[in-house]
């Protein structure tokens, strides 16, 4: 529940503050007095958008403060936990709107600053605001969906139903990206498939390249390695007399000689037959390869041609046959994952299908359920609707398929309204009385009373256009949803003032040649001389003994 209220420098009001307690709580006044500022102000407490004019003239910055007790509230703990909020060990909880005329805003929970979005979850969590045509969430067929659900005790299996629906939905999204499209994927598939084929027809092997190339040259230049061969092999071996070879042969038997006389000369005699040796074996296989060149223009061609289908697969898939092979190898292993991921495509969709199954098996279910619970639900929103002065209304609770399965099941839920016999079912949206949506709203919120968390309702003159036996049925649904929650009411009801815990009248004076918006608490007589303004616009003797009778029938005395 909100406990205190303070309100400075907002609109009319300089400064406020109110202690409040549990039950009914009713704000009653002469028109333009200031009672909606209230309202208004609760609404900045929990997240409503701000805006510089509520400011009051001649302030820099207007600020609203509340203190709530909210021990026990489902779901409060985690979503301040989840925000780093400190909480109070006595489960007090004080949110702080501040509006600057420069457009910078505070919003705080104990202390931590948040965003807007954030302030606004915890703020939505505490306080629910009814004005007459700004019936905020009951109007929307979402809100109508969790009322039906949560009326019918059908969250936890809802809750199964999404985690089931995420399951399927998060199995088709995973078969998407694996398998893309399949046009996409069959042609991608026949370009690696040709180009794996294309590479392996080449039989390629390492050096292949390095080698074509040099046997290449060597038959370009046949006719002058054979020249060249045969000219060193007639200088080293076969010159008559004059060759390399026999010159140092002849040396070789003249050092011999020497070696006779002065014996330190023989290792230079070995050194030199050893050296004619090699000029003979260089001088004959120099001899044997001129002998072995011939110009082959038909092998010629064959490498030419080679060299060319090297040089067009280097041109398609890498620098070199190396980045050629490397580049066979890792399209073969696109290719073969390509192959994996269609055989696990084949298992995901068999998921897929088990998946469906089961969100379809809970969601009818769930279908079913909920169609049973709407019937209860429209008998006892009439009922509550006779109570209130409307016997021949109905309610239509409408369950229709949706047309796509989606996380909370397989239907649509709309409230349909009929408030007399022949004029045909409409959307609640679509109500044109303001005192038949009021007393739509409070069916509603009354049948709701027992599931709904939000511990504080406000209601802004929803009574408005609802007199007679109706107000005070209004009254006593009011007060019943009062043992409940804490309910606040702007209200020119005499009956629904009477029912009230608490009551204060908000007057507005002028000091000094400025307005103020005063707000005192009544009891005694002065709540007497209050309800019998309401019942006439005035406080006479007989006013006032009616005031005294509905506040003694009410209980309030």
């Amino acid at each position: 529940m909100l406990r205190e209220l303070q309100i400075e420098n907002l609109a009319l009001i300089e400064s406020l503050q109110l202690s409040l307690e549990p039950g009914l709580t009713v704000l009653t006044g002469e028109t333009g007095a200031g009672k909606s500022i209230i309202v208004d102000a609760v609404g900045l407490l929990v997240g409503a958008r701000a805006s510089a004019e509520y400011i009051r003239a001649g302030a820099e910055k207007a600020e609203v403060r509340g203190l709530f007790q909210t021990e026990g509230l489902p779901g409060l703990a985690a979503a301040l936990a989840e925000m780093g909020i400190p909480t109070e060990e006595d489960g007090t909880l004080l949110l702080n709107r501040e509006i600057s005329r420069s457009g910078r805003h505070n919003c705080r929970i104990n202390g931590r600053s948040l965003t807007l979005g954030m302030y606004q979850r915890i703020g939505q969590m505490l306080v629910d605001i009814h004005g007459q045509h700004a019936y905020q969430s009951i109007l929307r067929p979402a809100y109508q969906m969790d009322m039906l659900d949560g009326l019918a005790n059908l969250m936890a299996l809802r809750q199964e139903v999404r985690e089931l629906y995420d399951r399927w939905q998060d199995l088709k999204r995973e078969l998407a990206e694996l398998c893309g499209n399949n046009r996409e994927r069959e042609q991608q598939r026949d370009f690696w498939q040709y180009q794996i084929q294309e590479i392996a027809a080449a039989a390629l092997h390492p050096g292949e390249e390095e080698e074509l190339t040099h046997q290449r040259d060597i038959l370009n230049n046949a006719e002058r390695l054979a020249r060249g061969a045969a000219a060193i092999y007639t200088t080293l071996f076969a010159g008559e007399g004059r060759s390399a070879y026999d010159q140092i042969s002849q040396a070789a038997k003249e050092l011999e000689a020497l070696a006779a006389i002065d014996p330190g000369l023989q290792a230079w005699q070995v050194t030199l037959e050893g050296a004619a040796a090699q000029v003979e074996e260089v001088a004959r296989s120099l001899h044997r390869y001129g002998e072995g060149l011939e110009y082959d223009p038909r092998r010629l061609q064959e490498i030419e041609n080679r060299l060319e289908l090297i040089k067009n697969l280097k041109r398609k898939y890498g620098d070199s046959i190396q980045a050629i092979l490397a580049y066979q190898a890792e399209t073969a292993a696109a290719l073969e994952g390509l192959e994996q991921r269609e055989q696990q495509a084949a298992g995901l969709e068999k998921e897929i299908q088990q998946a469906e199954e089961g969100y379809r098996e809970k969601a009818v279910l769930l279908r079913r359920r909920r169609l049973e619970a709407a019937q209860k639900v429209e008998k006892d929103l009439e009922g509550i609707l006779k109570d209130l002065a409307m016997p021949r209304a109905r309610i239509k609770v409408a369950c229709t398929e949706a047309d796509v399965p989606g996380p909370k099941g397989l239907d649509e839920v709309t409230f349909l309204f009929q408030p007399n016999p022949g004029e045909g079912t409409r959307p609640l949206a679509q109500i044109a009385s303001g005192g038949e949506m009021a007393r739509v709203m409070l069916a509603l919120k009354s049948i709701l009373a027992e599931v709904d968390a939000v511990p504080t309702l406000i209601f802004d003159e929803i009574d408005a256009g609802v007199g007679g036996a109706a107000a005070r049925a209004v009254a006593r649904t009011l007060a019943a949803i009062s043992r409940r929650h804490q309910v606040f009411s702007v209200t020119h009801s005499a009956q629904l003032a009477s029912y009230a815990r608490q009551h204060y009248r908000v007057s507005k004076v002028v000091q000094d040649g400025r307005t103020f918006t005063r707000v005192a608490i009544l009891q005694g007589e002065d709540r007497v001389d209050e309800v019998a303004r309401l019942l006439s616009g005035s406080s006479s003797p007989v006013a006032r003994e009616h005031a005294a009778d509905i506040l003694r029938q009410s209980g309030a005395t």
